[in-house]
């Protein structure tokens, strides 16, 4: 009776380890896969798309990645149901891990959760590293928000070769958020935004640090002692949005 009553019992013990579940990986579900599809944007060929989970250094190895890219920027992926971290990145040169540094393309992080069974599609968008700001590749961006104007010296003159740059904050002493490519000699400019709001903008030949003698710099005013607000709504492109630049002295 007791051996049989010892046997009955070790059965009902497999059959509970038997029931539980095998560990499953911090943000993931699961129960199946999903295709995550898309474009990576200007720039697209030779870009590599990495996937990150949640809390894992963005500088340090990826989950799984994807390229190079062709020149289309189209890239599909079935991945296991969960939450992710995608960073698309273009190093000038061939250093797998670590900062993205100045030349290098990149985009800034985009969170996907995936659901099984239920195909996912979004476009990435990137910019060059230039110093230690985000200079945007213009119209090729497609950025739904933007900001056009002329870059004209005191006299009127159109200035070749100057930058705007877009600030958050009146005071313009943090880094920007966003730079323009370089004007051309037009004198025009063109600022993609990723988001509307309100900014502060000022042009500058220059990147980094206060403005210095012989550099040429403007702010964005209306005859105002302090610059004066550029504010736009989501999808808006705000026209002559002029700025005029003098030597500093």
């Amino acid at each position: 009776m007791m051996k049989r009553l010892l046997f009955l019992m070790l059965i009902a013990l497999l059959a509970v380890a038997g029931c539980e579940k095998a560990p499953v990986a911090p943000g993931t579900s699961k129960g199946g896969f999903a295709t995550l599809s898309g474009t990576a944007r200007k720039p697209a060929d030779g870009a590599t798309l990495y996937f990150y989970r949640p809390g894992e250094d963005l500088k340090g190895p990826p989950f799984t990645r994807i390229g190079p890219l062709g020149p289309d920027g189209g890239f599909s992926i079935d991945l296991p149901a969960g939450d992710y971290i995608l960073v698309l990145r273009q190093r000038a040169t061939e250093e797998d891990t670590g900062p993205v540094k100045e030349g290098d393309v990149k985009s800034d992080p985009v969170k996907v959760r995936v659901e099984a069974d239920k195909p996912l599609s979004l476009d990435i968008n990137a910019y060059l590293k230039t110093g230690n700001v985000k200079e945007a590749f213009g119209e090729a961006v497609k950025w739904p928000t933007m900001i056009t104007g002329l870059i004209t010296d005191a006299q009127g003159k159109p200035l070749e070769g100057i930058r705007v740059h877009a600030y958050d904050h009146v005071q313009m002493s943090e880094r920007p958020k966003v730079v323009s490519p370089r004007t051309g000699p037009d004198g025009r400019y063109l600022l993609a935004l990723p988001e509307g709001g309100t900014y502060y903008l000022c042009a500058r030949d220059k990147y980094g640090g206060p403005p210095k003698v012989g550099d040429l710099y403007g702010r964005f005013d209306k005859g105002t002692v302090e610059p004066s607000a550029v504010i736009l709504s989501e999808g808006q492109t705000l026209e002559k949005v002029d700025i005029v630049v003098h030597t500093v002295w």
